[in-house]
């Protein structure tokens, strides 16, 4: 008979590596769940009903689950040659580095970097609970890169540093495999029924709440716990079996009138105002006797808008100025002045070529604004119409337009030097009538290119070029690589479960030769596919060469395409004629598209055409 066993990995790396590793064990079954701290409650409340003998996980989350469950838990461990590779990684960093970790991470981060005489500040921990204060600690001693557990790295991003997680190995797996099963041998015990809330899901981003007939907590998912903590009310466990009446009047005044109303769309298009933000209300009723009364779940207008309003949306975690990386004099320059454009309201206009990180800075000035608790909208300009700026901006008969809900924090236009003249225009006009509201625009047309283009509105450049700042290319700032290298590793180690500590000097060597016109993207898209090319620990100089040969074949086969398919012999004259014509025969004849994509307006573009036909004939 099989050991039933239930892995709970706090990073998908993980769990690819238990599922590659628990094929070599055959006296246990298993299945593998990725989920982090009370992610992990849920499966554990299942985990006794569903006949699972033994659960494993790691760190945080394994101490956790302890509490919660009466079955043995067994450890991921942390080896010493886990240590050994994370710390290979950021030895030469020139960011300052700390690990926050338990007693044994601590230990055994110190055995090892004392024999490779390397001193890392080491900040101690005993409990999940201090792990904010500890990256507090160590963000105010000018710490940049934080080792830790997934609990410290997620904390970390949260926070808006870098963390890099430390992965447990092949050697930590199989030691945890041996574990499980002497564990096995010696400790077995009862199963205890799930319990009665096994049908309510606990992860979700809306607030859910369970009522009995006496609207009586029954149930709440954590957003909702916290939704309500923050409304004074108390915690969770205290709220749990009180009535809504004291704890959230204004949902239990809307349920208690849909009770009295004798309508089948009763609960439709509710809404509610609880502190400060607006939500939509659904609620269904229990059929299930013995079960819950009503299940309630609160969207906030935020989540809602974003789910169905495809032409902007919300970035599920902005970038902030910590999450810059490099030290060149150019990234700091541009840093610098970013910052300093965060503490005005005026509207912002960022240029830089195509993959510069554009977004990423516009990103960066809303999260250090006065308006970063204010939402941040990003509408990609690219191919958007008039109808749907005006859908947008106005909304429907049934749906409040952006600007119309009282929104009052950034929104920003990526590649706004693509919008039609007609969108341009509604965009000014949305300027001028909403300036509660701050506008960050970018593009990768230079504004003085912009400005000498007709059909372009020069008043909409004015508008949004209250401040202006330009986003450097790579090429320009190429010692920063090295440390983009390092966090591009840290984030691929976490999803994959491979343990690359770096790239071979011959094989950086590749990377610096080459100039990256496609910048910050074709960087990152360039290092991910050799980090998937790697088998060893290291990127070699063959798997650099490999991607980086196909990179410049197809810049290659693109400029032959151009110089072959339009003669640039001739006056200027005539070789705008040729292109006009090209364009319009790849569009299909199709003279708005052919305007569009030229920038051109019908009259200018009816001008032209008619000098070309004039000419042929």
């Amino acid at each position: 008979m099989k050991i039933k066993v239930l892995a709970i990995a706090p990073y998908v790396g993980l769990r690819d590596l238990l599922l590659e590793m628990v094929q070599e064990e055959t006296m246990i079954r298993m299945d593998v769940e990725v989920a982090d701290l009370e992610e992990a409650l849920p499966l554990i409340q299942q985990a006794e009903e569903k006949g699972y003998d033994i659960i494993i996980s790691r760190g945080g989350t394994a101490n956790l689950i302890r509490k919660h469950s009466s079955l043995p838990v067994v450890d991921i461990p942390v080896s010493g040659y886990d240590i050994l590779r994370v710390l290979t990684l950021i030895r030469r960093t020139n960011s300052k580095v700390a690990i926050i970790g338990f007693p044994n991470i601590c230990k055994a981060v110190a055995e090892v970097s004392s024999l490779l005489d390397f001193e890392i500040p080491i900040i101690q921990i005993s409990d999940q609970t201090e792990v904010r204060g500890a990256l507090r600690q160590a963000f105010g001693d000018k710490v940049q890169i934080v080792l830790g557990d997934a609990v410290t790295v997620r904390a970390a991003q949260e926070m808006g540093y870098h963390g890099i997680l430390i992965t447990s190995g092949k050697e930590s797996v199989g030691d945890m495999f041996r574990e499980v099963r002497r564990v096995y041998d010696v400790y077995r015990q009862g199963r205890e029924q799930t319990m009665f809330y096994r049908d309510i899901l606990d992860q979700d981003t809306r607030a859910i709440i369970a009522l009995d007939d006496r609207h009586r907590i029954l149930f709440m998912n954590q957003t909702a716990g916290e939704l309500l903590a923050s409304s004074g009310s108390g915690d969770a466990d205290a709220l749990s079996g009180s009535s809504i009446q004291y704890s959230l009047p204004a949902l239990y005044k809307l349920i208690s009138g849909a009770e009295e109303a004798d309508s089948t769309a009763k609960w439709s298009k509710q809404f509610l105002y609880l502190n400060e933000q607006q939500y939509k209300v659904s609620v269904s009723e229990g059929r299930k006797e013995g079960s819950f009364r009503y299940l309630v779940s609160l969207d906030s207008i935020e989540n809602w808008r974003n789910e169905r309003r495809f032409a902007a949306y919300i970035p599920p975690r902005l970038t902030t100025f910590n999450q810059m990386v490099g030290s060149s004099v150019m990234l700091n320059r541009t840093i610098a002045k970013a910052q300093k454009y965060a503490l005005s309201d005026r509207n912002l206009w960022i240029s830089g070529e195509r993959g510069t990180g554009k977004s990423l800075f516009a990103q960066a000035i809303h999260s250090a604004s006065r308006r970063h608790a204010q939402g941040f909208y990003m509408i990609p300009c690219e191919g958007m119409t008039g109808q749907e700026t005006d859908l947008l901006l106005k909304g429907t008969a049934e749906e409040l337009g952006l600007p119309e809900t009282g929104f009052g924090g950034t929104i920003y236009l990526n590649n706004v030097d693509r919008l039609d003249r007609e969108a341009q225009d509604q965009w000014l006009q949305a300027i001028r009538r909403y300036p509660q509201i701050r506008f960050i625009a970018s593009s990768s047309t230079s504004l003085t290119r912009l400005k000498g283009k007709a059909d372009y509105n020069h008043e909409l450049i004015a508008a949004l070029g209250e401040l202006q700042m330009a986003v450097p290319p790579l090429k320009e700032r190429m010692e920063d690589i090295d440390e983009i290298i390092r966090v591009m590793i840290a984030n691929y180690n976490f999803q994959s479960g491979k343990q690359i500590v770096g790239f071979r000097e011959a094989a950086l060597d590749e990377l610096l030769q080459y100039d990256w016109p496609g910048n910050l993207r074709e960087l990152e898209r360039a290092i991910h596919e050799m980090l998937v090319l790697t088998q060893g620990n290291h990127v070699e100089k063959k798997d650099a060469v490999t991607v980086i040969e196909q990179y410049k074949e197809s810049l290659i086969a693109d400029a032959d395409t151009v110089s072959t398919t339009i003669d640039l012999r001739g006056t200027l004259e005539e070789i705008e004629r040729r292109i006009i014509t090209y364009v319009l025969q790849e569009e299909g004849m199709n003279q708005s598209k052919t305007c569009k994509r030229l920038g051109m307006n019908r009259t200018t573009f009816w001008r032209k055409m008619n000098k070309t036909f004039n000419n042929e004939t």
